[in-house]
């Protein structure tokens, strides 16, 4: 017996044994087929990568991350191949994998900043670029990229500091200089700011935009004289050279004087030199320029007449001219310019969402109710589009239509609050035209719950019940409201006027409405039509009959008028 369970023990020993000798060896050879077959496919997708074969190459780092998700080798080559192809959260997903799973792997965090650098998200972007110096605190390229990264956020201690330890390596690019040079400035470090740019001008004295930029800090310095001597220096040595032309220009713009500067502008919109950005960039600062437009519109007109010669095709250059037309309150040329360029060009737009607006402005709601008919049906999805047409509908009586498409409208609107608004009011406006007055206060009741300051709103609401006779304490209460921060507006004031008039405090209303006159020169027919009745309340009726012979004049739809004026002339 004692030999027989002294024979179990040694069986089970040698059971024991084997199992823990032979049991690693088993599963190494799983482990041995499983990283040959990881390794075979990952080789694959690499030659098929470099062949060309893509589409293959990718279902195969596919493959290599199913057999093994802790590998960032997969990560980092479809991150790269989803970049091209133009899918951004694919391609930011799997980067941002590679470099979680190698944290000490220089390239891969690069990779994974860049990424993030060219979708224009530099806070995720500045994580990576920070790793990737840890990971190599020699990389010169990194920091230079932070050190513009921060100079961009205004966090111009760190980037200065970054550009003077890129400066004792050597390292320092005349491109980083300048940008060291303007946060010095913005830190209103500007006698630093000079002394680095005349160490940057020794270096490259030929250079005349180094130059100028040290004209431009002598002259925010307070140094006039010496600003003015190197930029008179810069335009003696080289009269006709355009890039001396471009600087000059620039600095008579920054200090706002404008003597001799269409010459300049000119010769730059000519040149072939300058680049087609820097030229409409110039046009654009200078048609924001409110002083210099205020003078010099026609210059600047003929001006971009030449732009317009030379990329007649070029939508954003066609667009700058009707643009300042706007701008200096030339409606008229401006609509027959939006009008030429829709019919030359395929799709238009902008320029036809610019021509809408114009149109509305201009009350010329025939043209609108073509041209946004037109634009909406186009553009099933243009929002613009289908409240032009439904305000264009409403003018001209087109009720049903105006009401269609105010509901397209609120569907496009979805959830954003701001533009259920705008829907609201011009529903509100529609059913009280259609002398549905209760649906008309109850769109401005549900706008206001969405927006309860809205002036527009608080305005157009307290006018539809004064004209109502309804409500007038919650009317008053409500124009009130917009009269304390809006009290030069005309409009406004009016609907004040016409609330009190309603009340019956006439002598208010003639005060209020007296200011409207006051505030605005124009003389649209409906604000002539309520100071002639507010004028009669008061008992001036002579001065009433005035009011209303010129609203008639100006609106003969105000027929109405001709009985109150004969009830008038009577007393």
């Amino acid at each position: 017996m004692r030999s027989t369970i002294i024979l179990v023990v040694i069986l089970l020993a040698a059971a024991g044994c084997s199992e823990k000798v032979i049991s690693p060896v088993m599963k190494g050879d799983r482990e041995t087929r499983s990283d040959n077959r990881y390794d075979y496919i990952l080789s694959e997708a690499l030659r098929q990568k470099y062949v060309g074969e893509l589409s293959e190459a990718a279902s195969l780092f596919e493959k290599c991350i199913e057999l093994d998700k802790y590998r960032s080798v997969p990560y980092y080559e479809l991150a790269q191949m989803y970049s091209a192809a133009g899918m951004r959260n694919k391609s930011l997903e799997y980067a941002s994998t590679a470099a979680r799973l190698e944290p000490g792997n220089y390239w891969y965090q690069l990779a994974c900043g860049s990424l993030f650098t060219q979708y224009e998200m530099k806070d995720s972007a500045l994580v990576y670029f920070l790793r990737a110096i840890k990971a190599d605190t020699t990389a010169v390229e990194v920091k230079g990229i932070l050190a513009g990264i921060y100079s961009e956020r205004g966090e111009t201690a760190k980037a200065d500091s970054l550009f003077k330890i890129l400066e004792e390596d050597g390292v320092l690019t005349p491109d980083m200089s300048l940008m060291m040079i303007y946060d010095l400035i913005s830190m209103n470090k500007v006698d630093e700011a000079a002394e680095r740019a005349i160490k940057l001008l020794e270096l490259n004295p030929e250079e005349t935009r180094y130059r100028a930029l040290l004209a431009d800090i002598y002259y925010e310095n307070g140094l006039k004289e010496k600003s003015d001597s190197i930029y008179a220096a810069i335009i003696e040595e080289d009269p006709d050279n355009i890039e001396s032309q471009f600087l000059y220009l620039m600095n008579l713009v920054n200090r706002k004087e404008y003597t001799g500067i269409s010459g300049f502008l000119r010769n730059i919109f000519r040149s072939e030199v300058v680049e087609r950005e820097g030229k409409i960039a110039v046009a654009r600062r200078m048609a924001g320029d409110s002083a210099y437009m205020k003078e010099n519109a026609e210059s600047m007109i003929e001006s971009l007449l030449l732009l317009e010669e030379q990329y007649p095709d070029d939508e954003e250059v066609i667009s700058l001219r009707p643009a300042v037309y706007e701008a200096t309150d030339k409606i008229d040329l401006a609509i027959q310019r939006y009008e030429e360029i829709i019919k030359s060009i395929r799709q238009g737009f902008w320029f036809k969402e610019r021509l809408m607006i114009l149109y509305a402005r201009k009350n010329e709601y025939s043209k609108l109710y073509e041209l946004a008919g037109d634009y909406s049906r186009d553009n099933n999805r243009s929002l613009i589009g289908k409240i032009y047409y439904a305000l264009a509908a409403m003018e001209l009586g087109e009720y049903s239509v105006a009401g269609n498409e105010l509901k397209k409208a609120m569907i496009l609107a979805g959830n954003n609050n701001e533009l259920k608004v705008q829907v609201l009011s011009l529903e509100g406006d529609l059913h009280y035209r259609k002398k549905d007055f209760d649906a008309s206060y109850a769109c401005y009741e549900e706008a206001l719950k969405l927006s309860p300051d809205d002036p527009l709103l608080l305005n157009n609401y307290a006018y539809f019940l004064a004209e109502g006779d309804k409500d007038l304490k919650k009317a008053l209460k409500m124009i009130m409201k917009v009269i304390e921060t809006e009290s030069g507006n005309a409009t406004y004031v009016d609907t004040y006027a016409w609330v009190l008039y309603k009340m019956g405090k006439y002598r208010d209303a003639h005060r209020e409405m007296v200011r409207v006159f006051e505030l605005s020169s124009d003389r649209d027919p409906e604000l002539l039509e309520h100071m002639g009745f507010i004028k009669k309340a008061v008992g001036r009726c002579e001065e009433a009959v005035v009011y209303w012979k010129e609203a008639l004049k100006e609106d003969s739809k105000k027929a109405y008028l001709e009985e109150e004026i004969i009830k008038c002339q009577k007393q």
